[in-house]
Formats: C-alpha cells, structure tokens, sequence
C-alpha cells in the first residue's frame, strides 16, 4: 500500500544562511548553518548565533530524505517548516513575508526536485492578513498544496477576527490548513507556570504542553465559528489532535451547563463540528488504543497518517530499539483492509485536495 505521510518538517537548507543574515535583530529568530566539524549536519542558531540545536541532514536534504523513505516505506511526504521557523515573532510586515518566502521558496526547490516523492505547505506572515493573503496566492501558483500555522499566533487565539479572511482565502483557493503547536502553553511568561513548564522538568512543554495548545487551538477555531463558517475548509490538528479529542465530551457539557457563557460561539456543538465540518488529525498518537479511540471518534476517513519525521518525538526510532518507522501502529492495527489504505494514504489525498 501507498504511504503519504501528512506531518514532516524540515529546517532551512544552509545555504540560505546569509539570505536570512538580516533578521537577526529578532529575539525569537532561527536559521540553519552547515556544521563546522560534521559535514552530515547541520545547526540551528539564534539570533546572537548560540546554537539551538544540531540537526541532521534528512532535516534539509531531498536527497538523504528520498532515501528514508524507500526505507521505510514512505511513498510520499508533506513537507512543513519547524513551527519555530514560522515568524510569528516579526512585528514588520516585511520582514515576515520574506522570512516565509525563502521557506516556502526552499521547500518548493525540494519538491521540483523530488515531485514524485514530496509535496509542501507552506508559512504565511499571519499577523499581517492581506501579506499573509499574497503569500497564499503565491504558493498556490507553485502547487503548493496547503498551510501550516501555529496554534497561536504570537498569543492571539486563531479565532480572532483579523485571520478570518486567510481562512476563507484558503477555503477558497482549496488550500488546506495543518495546525502545529508552539508557543503559549510552551513557552509562557507567567513565573510560576513557567518554572512549571520548564523543559527540564520531564520535557513538559512539548509532552504536555503541546496536547494543550491543540485543544486550545480547537477551541478557537470551533467556538470562534471558524469551523461552522467555513465547513468546507479543511484543517487537519498535529498529534492526533493532542487533547481535544478526550475533552469533546467536557467541551460539550460545558456549554450545556453555562449557555450564557457560550452566547457567541458557534451553534455547532463540539460533535456536531468534527462531523459536519474539515476537521481532520493525524495518525500519531504513540499509542494503539488511542488512535482506536480516534477511529470511533472520527472515522478513518478523518484520520491521515503522520509522523513528525523526522525528530525524536515522531514514529521514528533514533534510539533503535522499539523498531517503529512512520505508519507502524497502522500496520499492525486489527483493521480492514479498506480501513488501514484509509488511514495510510487515503485521507492524506482527500486533505491536501489531490
């Protein structure tokens, strides 16, 4: 069976270095240089040029990609920018739109590369809607198929009124939308949650804390109406959906409790929503019981297989010993035949419009 994995990242290639050299005054900002001792690495830097992170080459390379792939049996990968990389942070209109241009731009050589083996989605400067609406139209005519956005965009909830028109552009162009977490709940301000969120103490911001910027993110595009306005739009949640999944049954008893808490949300309660609108998530859950939980929930035909390769936290094994690859769990899931080419491949192409 096919493989199209929905939920894979890359990082800019090194040798878009010195086209970003002049955003450095951005606090939140990070480009990729190539490794000064590993040629088969590469580091992520800030904005003073400490290192971030090493990352290797299956990070930015078409090439070393390609052959993973063929490894583990991956037809064909989506790929999005680390939601770092998103520049949520620039406060310049300008700025953002070029910042996106050379991801989206990078990610665009790769596929031209590779057309059989990647398609891409792309970022867009979302503080600054009508930039944000250019960029769209731009990746469209590059056959870019979608959008990944943060779950929170510098702190405004998705639902905020300035955004809506990017949503209803997509809906219009037939883009989709993937949306990531980062930010908020991850990195907050407020010193007593951030001593508790600190990524020392069990690696919290991105165990925990991303389940909760979905759910959030959920939320505001649910209530917000952006959803109910908009069924035909179709978006698709990071991580199985992280936690909203196991919070519709709350979500739904709250407003059935405190309606008057609930006058201006949409009228599509949380059910009704993942039924009648684009809601999609993907397959990673790491945990067989509760991707069937998903399937009862949602249906195979909303569930679309993905890995976060290639980092540590997706189905991939960097340390060797668990032997999982991306689609794994789906393999080996008591399923139908029709069921696993669903969630493998099928949803995958119904989401990004194919």
């Amino acid at each position: 069976m096919e493989k199209w994995d929905v939920h894979t990242h890359t990082v800019t290639s090194p040798e878009t270095f010195d086209a970003l050299g002049r955003f450095t005054h951005y606090a939140d900002f990070i480009r990729v240089r190539a490794h000064k001792t590993k040629p088969c690495c590469a580091e992520m830097v800030n904005s003073k040029g400490e290192v971030q992170r090493e990352v290797e080459e299956n990070s930015y390379s078409g090439a070393v990609r390609v052959k993973e792939c063929d490894e583990h049996g991956v037809t064909m990968q989506v790929l999005s920018p680390t939601p770092m990389m998103i520049p949520d942070y620039a406060d310049k209109a300008e700025d953002a739109a070029e910042i996106c241009k050379i991801l989206n731009d990078d990610n665009a050589a790769t596929v031209a590369k590779f057309p059989k083996r990647f398609a891409a989605i792309g970022a867009l400067p979302m503080r600054f809607p009508d930039r944000a609406i250019k960029e769209l139209e731009r990746i469209k005519g590059m056959r870019m198929r979608g959008v990944e956005i943060n779950s929170n965009i510098n702190g405004m909830d998705l639902d905020d009124p300035s955004l809506f028109p990017v949503f209803e552009a997509a809906a219009a162009m037939d883009m989709a939308v993937f949306i990531h977490p980062w930010g908020g709940f991850m990195s907050p301000t407020e010193e007593r949650l951030k001593r508790r969120m600190n990524a020392n103490r069990n690696w919290r911001p991105w165990l925990l804390g991303m389940g909760l910027e979905t759910a959030l993110a959920f939320d505001s595009m649910r209530c917000g109406g952006v959803h109910e306005r908009l069924p035909k739009l179709r978006v698709m949640y990071a991580h199985g959906g992280g936690a909203f999944p196991a919070l519709l049954g709350r979500l739904a008893h709250g407003a059935y409790c405190r309606p008057d808490l609930f006058a201006k949300a949409s009228k599509l309660d949380p059910y009704e929503t993942i039924k009648k609108c684009g809601v999609y998530v993907d397959s990673l859950t790491h945990d067989p019981h509760i991707l069937q939980m998903l399937m009862s929930l949602m249906g195979v035909e909303r569930i679309a297989m993905g890995s976060d390769y290639p980092y540590p936290l997706g189905e991939l094994d960097t340390i060797g010993t668990k032997k999982i690859y991306p689609g794994h769990m789906i393999e080996h899931l008591d399923i139908t035949k029709g069921q696993r080419e669903r969630l493998l491949s099928g949803t995958a192409k119904e989401w990004l419009g194919c």
